[in-house]
């Protein structure tokens, strides 16, 4: 159709259509070196209203996925999480925005796919409505105070759209400050989000009262410190908050998880802890470390070390087999050490938060084994247990691939990562033992091992 148009002359017909009737191709062909800097802005404008449009069209597939689940365990998220390999809070949560979006807030899905507000502006909007009382005139209402800004053309950041719908939604909701503030507070979390560089997040949400004083308490408690301390003041509270923690929390007090009093697991080579080598650690929950931080680490006079072997040619971890249901802690700890998260391609959930699962079935002749051992959450363990049509296996690298009821597989990555590197020349060790002492070991084992259950189970 603009065969023989200029790249000037196809982005002014995109900048007088609705996006709904622009051509992706002729998008493409325009070459941003060929326009002057303000229509280089324009065909800016231009993509990103393209691309709000389509984020769009997406939000209503995602309403019409929401709609028809029939699934006891609402295995939609699942889906989207797959299909889209996003985590599934992320999944669950576009769930929800789409639906409410759809159903409550038809104004502000059809500005976003006219362009004129992004995903990001929608999803504050609802999740405004998530926080109302139940009443169908309420979405309404906050539409109608916080969209004439962004309808008018004027510039709006997220920031400062999320400022004018709180107050509009404090002004629509009828209850008071305190039962508001109190609702607030059930929400009350702390989070855990792994970083680079062996660094991670550890995010608390309080009441700001409490989130005042603590962090007035380490401010003050930070200046107490010798002046010739060279940490920064940031440095020195964040090294105050750890040492409250982890002294005010005695270990020794604590419920067991997985069978062992909480604590950090490092998988690390003993040609690592020898000082040979500088091959990375893997600290379960997180990922790779550096091989001086888990030197570190095995140095201090707190840690608890227990041996998995490992094949001296390749650093597999060895087999280790049972003849009974339930596994052993050795196994236990095994599969937690080589697995680190849940078996579903996108759920982050840790190991200790999971349990060990039966890939076959116990009762369907499934052994005992690191082979057709996995870990999983209560959630995924009964999303293949619950026959709803999703099933899963373990791959030879050690990935997992999950078939879901409409016949679709996802593989996600393997999760072993500390094997030795392929041909690298490896200083003696001492031999490993001979299967047939491994195998003894476990029959020791075995005789301690939980008893078989009555009936059988993933």
């Amino acid at each position: 159709m603009y065969e023989d148009a200029s790249d000037a002359e196809l982005l002014a017909c995109a900048v007088a259509e609705h996006p709904a009737f622009r051509s992706g191709a002729e998008l493409d062909r325009i070459d941003p070196d060929s326009l002057s800097a303000a229509e280089r802005v324009d065909l800016l404008v231009v993509l990103e209203e393209q691309r709000r449009w389509f984020e769009a069209a997406q939000l209503r597939v995602l309403a019409v996925m929401q709609q028809r689940d029939t699934s006891k365990l609402g295995l939609a998220q699942e889906t989207v999480s797959l299909a889209l390999q996003v985590p599934l809070r992320t999944a669950q949560a576009r769930l929800a925005q789409a639906q409410t979006l759809s159903t409550e807030l038809p104004r502000t899905l059809a500005a976003l796919s006219a362009g004129a507000m992004s995903g990001e502006h929608a999803r504050v909007i609802a999740e405004a409505v998530w926080r109302l009382p139940t009443d169908p005139l309420l979405p309404a209402a906050l539409e109608d105070v916080v969209l004439p800004p962004l309808l008018d053309g004027k510039c709006v950041t997220v920031p400062q759209l999320r400022r004018r719908v709180r107050r509009a939604a404090m002004a629509l909701d009828p209850v008071t400050s305190e039962v508001r503030h109190q609702r607030a507070l059930a929400d009350r979390t702390v989070g855990y989000l792994p970083g680079e560089d062996g660094m991670a997040c550890l995010s608390v949400v309080l009441g700001a009262p409490e989130a005042q004083l603590i962090h007035t308490r380490l401010t003050a408690a930070a200046t107490l410190l010798p002046a010739t301390d060279p940490r920064t003041m940031d440095q020195k509270r964040a090294d105050l908050l750890v040492d409250a923690v982890l002294s005010g929390l005695p270990v020794d007090g604590l419920p067991q998880l997985q069978g062992r009093r909480p604590a950090i697991n490092v998988v690390v080579s003993a040609d690592t802890l020898l000082n040979l080598d500088d091959q990375p650690a893997h600290l379960t929950g997180y990922g790779p470390i550096t091989a001086e931080t888990a030197r570190r680490l095995a140095a201090e006079e707190s840690g608890t070390w227990r041996r998995l072997l490992t094949d001296p040619d390749t650093g597999a971890l060895l087999d280790i087999s049972e003849h009974r249901y339930r596994p052993a802690q050795r196994l236990r700890d095994y599969v937690s050490a080589r697995d680190d998260v849940c078996a579903f391609p996108t759920c982050n959930q840790p190991g200790y938060r999971c349990e060990y699962e039966h890939i076959q079935p116990y009762r369907a002749g499934g052994t005992t084994s690191r082979r057709n051992g996995a870990l999983a959450c209560r959630r995924h363990n009964q999303t293949k247990v619950a026959n709803t049509g999703w099933h899963y296996r373990r791959n030879p690298d050690g990935s997992f691939t999950w078939t879901s009821n409409t016949g679709h597989s996802y593989t996600g990555p393997a999760t072993n990562q500390w094997t030795s590197k392929a041909g690298q020349p490896k200083p003696p060790a001492p031999q490993a033992p001979a299967p047939q002492a491994l195998a003894a070991d476990d029959r020791q084992e075995d005789e301690d091992g939980y008893p078989d259950p009555s009936q059988g189970g993933g």
